[in-house]
Parts: structure tokens; sequence; C-alpha cells
């Protein structure tokens, strides 16, 4: 399924990427459609069963209602992590829901206020949210790389417009306090980031570490102003930089492998520090067991979800998109493609 995939997988010491299984007709799949909640265009799909994360089983029911929702959920329940992980003093297990809000779902304002509202209305005791930079500020985050290390200047313009774009959501959705303090971390970001670009474009080089450092602050920006929003409507909600707590340790130049030990450690002494009910968690930015910021590749957000999940053993991981379905191809390479969920507005 190239328009939409998850991939978690899980083994006794640490969790990897898998794509889903293909087969289409594996006779317990169905597709389930939800009425709880409106997000705009962004979708789910339900797994409501326990299941072993090496595998992935849907289940279906139509509804009748014009905006449909579609998303998937996984259970967590049955990571296996060590067994000196067992008697943590974490508040864990079925109070946590985890969800996860990509890109497109928090590309403008107004999805943001979307992503807010479900995360609200949710009535889980405990709710973690991991989310994605806004929609393309990845791909904007790379270029500024691409071009100080190609001695292009039009870095400085291109820097500008990422904070133009950041300056203009946080105006349409804060105010007050909350729209002073995110401005002035943004401005501060900002500055940090074109020191950087500075240096990266005077060597004409730059090394992964200051490149994974670079694009993980897209994550940073669309985290803090989520929490914003939810705490505007008198929630207890905290940010988390999950540089703080997730650790990895990268495997090659496109993988990752989780220590959980170390990665639970660190999340029991930041919920210490910072207790909530409500955490909103940037995805696919992490840091090495050396504290050295790092990134689980390009889409690992969706393994951000995962991870995090099986730190809180959370009772079901949703992870939220905005696709018209499920393809049985990808949309870009071809015409005559299955569209699995023909229907999106069922009558």
């Amino acid at each position: 399924m190239a328009a939409f995939s998850a991939s978690i997988s899980a083994s006794s010491r640490f969790l990897s990427s898998t794509s889903l299984p293909h087969d289409a007709a594996a006779p317990n799949r169905r597709i389930y459609t939800s009425r709880r909640h409106s997000l705009s265009q962004c979708r789910s799909l339900s797994l409501p069963k326990p299941f072993p994360l090496s595998r992935l089983n849907t289940f279906s029911q139509w509804g009748r209602k014009k905006s449909l929702n579609i998303c998937v959920q996984a259970s967590v329940a049955d990571i296996s992590l060590e067994k000196s992980m067992d008697n943590v003093p974490l508040p864990e297990g079925d109070i946590w829901a985890v969800h996860k809000f990509g890109g497109t779902c928090v590309g403008t304002s107004q999805r943001i206020k979307n992503v807010a509202d479900i995360v609200i209305s949710d009535d889980s005791e405990r709710k973690l949210v991991v989310v994605s930079a806004m929609s393309k500020v990845t791909d904007m985050m790379y270029d500024l790389i691409n071009k100080a290390q190609s001695r292009d200047d039009s870095y400085i313009s291109a820097l500008d417009t990422v904070l133009k774009k950041h300056q203009s959501v946080a105006l349409d959705l804060l105010d007050g306090d909350d729209l002073a303090t995110f401005l002035s971390q943004l401005h501060h970001d900002i500055s940090n980031l074109k020191a950087m670009l500075r240096a990266i474009f005077i060597a004409g080089h730059v090394t992964e570490s200051f490149s994974d450092f670079v694009v993980g602050h897209g994550e940073l920006w669309s985290a803090q102003m989520l929490s914003f929003v939810v705490r505007k409507n008198g929630l207890d909600c905290m940010w988390m930089d999950t540089r703080d707590v997730l650790i990895v340790n990268p495997t090659s130049s496109n993988q990752v492998d989780p220590d959980l030990l170390e990665s639970e450690r660190r999340l029991d002494k930041w919920l210490s520090q910072n207790p909530s009910k409500i955490i909103i968690a940037t995805g696919f930015i992490a840091s090495t067991p050396q504290n050295i910021p790092t990134t689980l590749k390009r889409d690992g957000s969706d393994f951000s979800a995962a991870i995090m999940g099986a730190l809180f053993r959370a009772r079901q991981v949703t992870i939220w998109t905005d696709v018209d379905g499920v393809y049985s191809a990808d949309p870009q390479k071809g015409r005559l493609l299955a569209l699995l969920i023909e229907t999106m507005h069922a009558v």
C-alpha cells in the first residue's frame, strides 16, 4: 500500500520498521470507519484487538456519515521489553492512548485546531500525541542544508520563508503570553539555525549530525504550537522534545535501533519532572547514547509513535493520515489502480 502505510514491529530487544503485509485477500481484513471525529481530510484505520506487531490485521464496518475518518490503531500490549523494565515507577498501561498526526494533519492553523479537538474529545485518562512537522517543512529544512553546502546564499531567504510560515500560523492560533513565548523561541531557533547554516556555507560540507539537528526543528515547532492550543482549552498539557527521552543507535544511514532500556530510564525522569495527563511529543527526532541529536530517518514519525507506545505500554496507537482511501498501488505511478475504499463520503 503506497498511499498509506504503517511501520511497526517488535523483538525482545529492539523495534525495527517493516512494511505492511501485502496479502489484500486475507480473510480477516476489512475496513473500519469511525464516526467519532472529523479532522478535515485526516483519516485513520482501526485495529481494536491486540496483535503481534510483526503482523497487521484490519477490521471493517461501513458507517453512514458524510465526513469520514479512517484510522490505524495498533495495540502495543504484546511488545516484549526487557524483564528489568517490568517494575518502573511510571503511570503506564491502559490509561495511555497514543495518537500520531502526520504533516498534512498539522499543515495549517485550521488543521492544528482540528487535531486539538480530537485530542480534547478523546476520553482516555492519559494521552500521548506524536506530531510531525507541518506539511512540507521537513523538505524545506533539507533544502536549506543543500543550498548552504552548495554555497548558494539563497538559503538565507529560504530560512526566512520557514520563519514566516510558522509565524503566520502562530499568529492565527495563539495570543497573549503563549504567542510571545512561542515567537521568542521561534526567533531564537531561527537565529541558531542561521549561524549553523552559515558555518555549513563556509565549509561547503555538512555532517550527518548537523543535518539531523537542522531538519528536526519542524517537529519542535509543531509540537509547541499544538500544546499551546490544547492548553488554551483549560487542559493539563505539556510538550516533549523526544531528543530528551528517545535514545537510538544508528545501524546504517537509513536505520536506527531504539535503546529501550535507556529510553525508559529517561522517560521515567522526564515524567517525574513534567507530570501531565496530555503530552504532545515530537516525532522523527531522537538522540544517540552520546546525546547527539539524530532522526529516525525520513517518514520516521510512525516509528516514533510505535516506540513511544511501547515505552508507555499504551492501550493503543492510532495513526492519523489524510488519504482518500487505501490504494493497491502508488497513485503517482500509474492510472490503473484499484481504490480499495471507494466511497469516502457515505450517504
